[in-house]
Formats: C-alpha cells, sequence, structure tokens
C-alpha cells in the first residue's frame, strides 16, 4: 500500500510527463554512456529544486548554484541523504551549502563555472546516474536569466557530447 506522499509523487511525475521535456524545467539534454543530463535552470529557488529531487529516482550528481541571497539548505538534507551522491556548487564561493550538504555526500566540490562544474561532475557520474543542473538560486548576478543559464548549461552538455563520440 503506498502512502500518500507516495501517491502524489507518481500522480506530479504521470502529469509532468504528459507534457514531455519542457525547456529549462527538467529537461533532459543528453544521455551519455549511461549517464542523463539534465538542465532545470528554471529552479530559481528552494521549493522549486526540492520537487526536482524528489522526483530524481537515479543517483544524483547535483550541481547547484550559489547566491549571495541567503538561504536555509538545511531543507534538503533529507533529499540529498537518500537521493544524492554528489553535490557540486558554482559560482560564487558558498559556505551555507557547504555546511549543509557536505557531509551528507560522497563528494563536495565547488567550481567557478557550470563548465567546470559540469566537467567535474562527468568525472563523478556513472552509468545510470543522472546530473542534475538545478540552481536553487536566481541567475542575475552572472547570467542575463534562467534561459541564458540553461542554454549555457546545455552548450556545455552538446560540447561534452560531441568530445565523447
Amino acid at each position: 500500500v503506498k502512502s500518500l506522499k507516495e501517491q502524489l509523487l507518481e500522480a506530479r511525475s504521470k502529469s509532468m510527463s504528459l507534457f514531455g521535456d519542457i525547456a529549462h524545467r527538467l529537461e533532459t539534454c543528453a544521455e551519455i554512456n549511461g549517464i542523463e543530463y539534465i538542465n532545470d535552470s528554471k529552479s530559481t529557488d528552494l521549493d522549486s529544486t526540492y520537487y526536482s529531487l524528489e522526483l530524481m529516482s537515479k543517483p544524483v550528481v547535483w550541481i547547484i548554484g550559489s547566491t549571495e541571497v541567503e538561504n536555509d539548505y538545511s531543507v534538503f538534507e533529507k533529499l540529498v541523504k537518500f537521493k544524492v551522491k554528489s553535490v557540486i556548487c558554482f559560482g560564487t564561493p558558498e559556505t551555507r551549502i557547504k555546511y549543509s550538504l557536505a557531509s551528507l555526500v560522497d563528494t563536495y566540490a565547488h567550481k567557478e563555472t557550470i563548465a567546470e562544474a559540469l566537467e567535474f561532475a562527468n568525472t563523478l557520474a556513472k552509468e545510470g546516474d543522472a546530473v542534475l543542473f538545478s540552481p536553487a538560486c536566481s541567475s542575475y548576478e552572472h547570467f542575463n536569466d534562467f534561459r541564458d543559464r540553461g542554454n549555457q548549461f546545455k552548450a556545455e552538455v552538446d560540447k561534452l557530447n560531441n568530445w565523447t563520440e
């Protein structure tokens, strides 16, 4: 017997699948060597990223953005403990993310750019994993908007895909 929470998650997942991939919202960019690369740049706050992590069924290498806004990343602790194997923060060095999540995963790292974060994520991910780009913050400090940020992620995934072919 499924719990109410499990039933709700299943219903959400089914309803999302009816729409197919929506640009920048849990959008599968590529599958390379059995690793799924997911662009979730539209996740510009903690709630939307929480939802995205909640829907993940594969082990996750999570790329999260940093921001000058103070956030309580402890809301992710339970999800990270059970779904995420590595956390890679990109952008401005962020100690709140590190102190909330680093001890819960096999690997925590900070990288300056999306390209560096994705390159490192690719070294950590294994067949059957998902690399989830779900920043949990706005993009205005370094990008025009979430679309620009998501397009840069997708361009880097394309480069990675071309490099592995």
